[in-house]
């Protein structure tokens, strides 16, 4: 596995006076294609009637595409995957495209578009399985299908802070390396303080913030988050392209110039 600290410090040669980070410019690459795709489908799901036919009942095309328990359970084994393509709303579907630009153009300058893709599919596919598990194991958690490209993206923005730890992430003044940390224990504190959990202290804490903030706070994928990023930040130094050490870059010299010498 390559050496991270050497990766950051050939990242601190891309980064400008400002220590703003290049991004990309949009075109034919996988942060422009990628957003759009997420937003065309929205659009298209959104031309086409809607996620819902009422309030409270699905439309059968989010039914299949949705990942749940009960979902798995019917044969739906597909929606581990597809779940990460639909959104619930317009505010779900350009947060998460617009995260996911930036953190695949960040991704972008250390690996190829074929990893970024598998570290995004691989995120959202670990996540989706922690999720349901969750679900099959634990009675207080909400038995809601779930849709989104968050799993993917909280690893990718994750994986991030790993490559480059001292730099500012997004418009914050903070470092990748306190960002993900804070984002996994946050993620992490809001599952545990699920009422439906029954965790003493924690659920209690967690009926205090539903009579402020309303139960729908809980009705999002905490768990599913926190098990995206954690993948995103275990799995993505076995990605990364291995770098030529100096004894190496001896070794080789000294090999040519020998085969150099019997060939005279």
């Amino acid at each position: 596995m390559v050496d991270v600290e050497q990766l950051s410090a050939i990242h601190h040669q891309i980064v400008n006076k400002k220590r703003g980070v290049l991004l990309i410019t949009p075109g034919f690459n996988v942060p422009t294609m990628g957003c759009l795709l997420l937003v065309v489908i929205h659009a298209w799901v959104f031309f086409t009637g809607g996620t819902h036919l009422t309030p409270s009942l699905l439309r059968p095309l989010y039914e299949s595409v949705a990942v749940s328990w009960s979902g798995i359970q019917e044969g739906g084994v597909a929606a581990l995957i597809t779940h990460s393509l639909f959104h619930g709303d317009w505010t779900h579907v350009l947060v998460n495209a617009l995260l996911f630009f930036y953190a695949s153009a960040r991704l972008g300058h250390v690996l190829r578009p074929s990893r970024i893709l598998f570290l995004f599919v691989s995120c959202s596919l670990g996540a989706a399985l922690v999720y349901v598990i969750s679900q099959a194991l634990l009675s207080g958690i909400s038995p809601n299908p779930l849709v989104g490209a968050s799993g993917g993206v909280m690893g990718m923005l994750l994986a991030q802070t790993v490559i480059y730890p001292d730099s500012k992430m997004l418009l914050l003044p903070i470092s990748g390396r306190n960002m993900g940390k804070g984002l996994l224990v946050a993620s992490l504190l809001l599952f545990l303080m699920t009422p439906g959990l029954g965790i003493p202290l924690f659920s209690d804490f967690g009926q205090w913030m539903v009579e402020g903030f309303g139960k729908e706070l809980f009705e999002f994928g905490h768990l599913y988050h926190f098990a995206g990023g954690l993948m995103g930040m275990t799995t993505v130094g076995f990605l990364l392209p291995r770098l030529v050490s100096l004894e190496e870059l001896k070794s080789q010299r000294s090999q040519r110039e020998g085969e150099m010498e019997t060939t005279r």
